[in-house]
């Protein structure tokens, strides 16, 4: 099967970017599943900061964070050796078919993955069948038919359609989050609870800067430009317009970015009750 493009991509900016989230605000809504001695798989882990957390939460539990990319992997060991946690160990995996055996895991943590997948009931048949019977999953996707960015005065307005499209282009779903409770229940998870909220990017001064810088350097210099690029979904001029309208939201005292998701906790069934 060829491999899912990954629309964001891994470029530095990115990797610091995401590696501001921690457990307490990115896997809130399934802390209260967890307790210690838990062996906990976490896929899409990235560079590791929300795995670490979760590590220190089912400690002296194994964790194991997984995720496709290499370079992520080597971002993550890195953090754990760092923080010196010592539950938990990293390898590169495909969501696909995970090198584990079947009822591996007492949980298992899905963040910001199913979005950029091709086959996402796939996927989650798969994440069940290394899943214990009787135990848990918490699944959080975003949704950008949701995404919050003010002002968006021509060329900011453009940048979630493009965002859309290329994840379209690439044959993810970019309305993810509100499919979700549907692909649980294809995959045969049961005793749903769904909740949804947002991540809010400029909730302080810093963080507004960081999100500005990160947005500039995802609409000039990163994997995210050229996928559209070679799309033919932008040229060179509009990502250069996207740039410096970024850059002039960064410093508007009014600018607000958040972006939506849809949270799930699910249980596998027994193997009786799905007989």
């Amino acid at each position: 099967m060829p491999r899912d493009t990954y629309s964001v991509g891994y470029d530095d900016a990115a990797a610091e970017f995401f590696g501001r989230r921690r457990a307490a605000t990115h896997a809130r809504f399934f802390l209260s599943h967890l307790t210690r001695g838990m062996k906990l798989l976490d896929i899409g882990c990235g560079p590791g900061t929300i795995t670490v957390d979760l590590a220190r939460l089912v400690a002296p539990g194994e964790v194991v964070g997984v995720d496709l990319e290499p370079s992520q992997i080597e971002l993550a060991q890195a953090r754990a050796t760092a923080e010196r946690i010592e539950n938990v160990r990293f390898q590169a995996a495909d969501i696909y078919s995970l090198p584990f055996e079947n009822d591996s895991f007492d949980a298992v943590f899905l963040h910001g993955v199913l979005e950029h997948l091709s086959d996402p009931i796939r996927a989650l048949h798969e994440v069940r069948r290394i899943l214990k019977p009787g135990r848990v999953l918490g699944s959080r996707h975003a949704d950008f038919g949701g995404f919050l960015l003010e002002p968006a005065p021509p060329p900011l307005d453009q940048f979630v359609p493009l965002f859309e499209r290329l994840m379209l282009h690439n044959g993810a779903d970019p309305h993810a989050g509100r499919h979700q409770l549907r692909w649980l229940i294809e995959a045969v998870f049961t005793q749903i609870a769904m909740s949804a909220s947002y991540d809010c990017w400029t909730s302080t001064p810093e963080q507004k800067r960081v999100t500005g810088r990160f947005l500039q350097s995802l609409v000039s210099d990163s994997d995210f430009a050229r996928q559209l690029l070679a799309a033919g979904l932008a040229d060179r001029g509009l990502l250069e317009q996207l740039r410096l309208a970024f850059a002039d939201w960064e410093k508007n005292p009014v600018s607000f970015a958040a972006e939506a998701w849809t949270e799930a906790v699910a249980w596998k069934t027994t193997n009786a009750e799905v007989d």
